[in-house]
């Protein structure tokens, strides 16, 4: 599935420059799977493609909702990703 939301990176992990440029902003990503270990256990987590941001899990994004693939696309593209 494919989801828009606000990235609001917390403390708990460590995420590359890239991924911190990213910071409150409105970013395309896709559903992923549940965490099975660590801090974030149970939680689901999404990824950015075509990105080295890694995985984000659920608690780092606000106003997650799901979206068309042609607005993802759109969202995807603004953010310099093809």
């Amino acid at each position: 599935m494919y989801f828009e939301a606000i990235f609001k990176p917390s403390k708990k992990m460590d995420y590359n420059s890239d991924a911190k440029k990213l910071a409150g902003k409105k970013i395309a990503v896709q559903d992923g799977w549940i965490i099975e270990d660590g801090p974030f256990k149970g939680q689901n987590c999404f990824y950015i493609p075509n990105s080295d941001m890694g995985w984000i899990p659920s608690e780092d994004l606000d106003e997650l909702k799901p979206i068309s693939f042609a607005r993802w696309m759109e969202i995807h593209k603004s953010l310099g990703f093809d």
